[in-house]
């Protein structure tokens, strides 16, 4: 009985373990450290109150966007008949398009952010937070992990702190100031451009594995 305990413990473990390194590629390329400043000025003319039931509403959204294309965004790539290093390789050039955004960030103007208009579902579910870049790395896992409850826990892990981020958001921005959460971006963009780069070689590696050229 406390062999078979010990067991189950040390597999849950490791299966804990093992969504760290899905959930953070997520949480890097939602980006939500660099993307609060617009969030917050998407927002803020509203009361506290209803700024976090926008932010909630928003990310739920997000989630579900997340979620739906984890479990029919490959039926859909299927009936296009998108192979997988296509989708291994525009993938890549999406993150790392979405990295230099990161990396060469120009101060966004609360002027010419702020509207007094409600938003829903756009701009903030998507793209900010469920963007093209999100889409095609949780799709490419799905395929890679072909597990999809690991996968939709990592995804709901993700989200968690991404929450929690975006409810923070305005404390960050007054213990770090703009130049700090600019250098933290930075720092997620140069992590996620070598995630996106290992990706494009794996690309091309499928490419000349399908050709036999390799």
């Amino acid at each position: 009985m406390i062999s078979a305990f010990t067991t189950l413990k040390v597999n849950v473990m490791e299966f804990l373990l093992s969504l760290i390194p899905l959930a953070t590629k997520f949480f890097l390329i939602a980006n939500p450290i660099g993307n609060s400043p617009v969030i917050i000025s998407l927002v803020r003319h509203f009361d506290f109150k209803r700024q976090q039931l926008i932010i909630f509403r928003e990310v739920m959204i997000a989630l579900f966007i997340a979620i739906f294309f984890q479990y029919f965004g490959e039926v859909f790539l299927g009936m296009l008949n998108i192979q997988d290093y296509a989708l291994t390789f525009c993938g890549g050039i999406l993150i790392f398009l979405v990295a230099l955004q990161m990396i060469f960030a120009e101060p966004q103007d609360e002027k010419s952010t702020a509207s007094k208009v409600e938003p829903f579902i756009v701009p903030i579910a998507t793209p900010i937070l469920a963007g093209p870049g999100l889409m095609a790395i949780i799709m490419l896992n799905s395929k890679i992990e072909n597990n999809n409850f690991k996968i939709s826990a990592a995804i709901i892990l993700c989200w968690i702190v991404l929450y929690l981020i975006l409810c923070l958001a305005p404390y960050l921005q007054k213990v770090f100031g703009p130049r700090g959460l600019a250098a933290l971006e930075q720092l997620m963009g140069m992590l996620l451009s070598f995630m996106a780069m290992g990706m494009i070689v794996k690309g091309m590696t499928l490419f000349l594995k399908t050709f036999n050229l390799g």
